[in-house]
């Protein structure tokens, strides 16, 4: 029992530094970016424009390589998860990355149709609107690098990788490890209007690496819902938007009927391959 306690505390001390890695590793990695870019000038004149963008990518990239080497020592071994395949795996994940994005959609309608009323909302939705704009000026190349691939793969990484591996050493149960881990994600983007649907996305996004144990699959979802909310400016049009919009919208009742057949479905199992490391 005394070493059980010891073990929940050990477990819960490693997922809050797991969270408050991201801010410190990223200060770190920037100063000292900046401090060679003082010394010898080592960003060129063609990414200045893109500077936030470029910056943002490369602390990711390092994160990256960061939290890979912590997951060697932090994922263990897990009964096998269920395999979609390719071609339903990539249907499934282009559906599920629509759905991610109406979800948001509907949330912001209800921010502006009932919740804008109250002075801290409106003024939450008003600095939400603009959070983004450094990362997207500049060269389209950085901003989809940014937000569509580099750092949605750092972003599971860390919440879906780390720390739901760490929560499920705390318990058994495994909505233990999707709620918290979700919640978590949600809180982390620390704008309470982008929290509330990112912690819906990260509780169903904990969801499905339970059910797979395959990160890739939530990587793929969350590339695809930030792609379509980061458009290059040859198709960041009106006509475009209202398709996406009407696209995405349609894909959350599918992506519910997806998500309960899912979630009923279990493993294959066989004698040779019982176990994987959730990768």
């Amino acid at each position: 029992m005394k070493r059980n306690y010891r073990n929940i505390v050990f477990w819960c001390i490693v997922v809050a530094l797991l969270y408050l890695s991201y801010e410190w590793l990223s200060d770190i990695i920037f100063r000292g970016f900046n401090y060679l870019d003082v010394k010898y000038m080592i960003v060129p004149d063609v990414l200045l424009p893109s500077i936030n963008a470029f910056v943002d990518t490369l602390i990711s990239v390092v994160l990256i390589v960061i939290y890979l080497i912590l997951a060697v020592f932090i994922v263990k071994k897990h009964e096998k998860g269920i395999k979609l395949g390719f071609v339903k795996g990539f249907i499934f994940c282009i559906v599920m990355g629509f759905a991610f994005y109406g979800i948001a959609g509907l949330w912001f309608e209800i921010v502006d149709r009932f919740l804008v009323a109250i002075p801290f909302i409106a003024k939450n939705a008003e600095y939400f609107s603009g959070v983004y704009d450094d990362l997207e000026s500049g060269a389209y190349i950085w901003s989809l690098l940014s937000i569509s691939i580099i750092g949605p793969i750092v972003e599971e990484i860390l919440f879906r990788l780390l720390i739901f591996n760490s929560l499920e050493r705390i318990t058994k149960s495994p909505w233990f490890a999707i709620i918290v881990s979700g919640v978590l994600f949600g809180i982390w983007h620390m704008i309470f209007v982008q929290s509330v649907y990112t912690a819906i996305m990260g509780c169903i996004m904990g969801l499905i690496y339970y059910k797979t144990r395959n990160i890739f699959y939530t990587i793929f979802i969350h590339m695809v819902n930030n792609t379509i909310g980061n458009l290059p400016h040859a198709l960041d049009t009106d006509l475009v938007n209202t398709a996406i919009n009407h696209i995405s919208y349609a894909m959350v009742i599918p992506a519910i009927i997806l998500l309960v057949i899912f979630c009923l479905k279990k493993p294959e199992t066989s004698e040779t391959e019982t176990y994987t490391y959730g990768l």
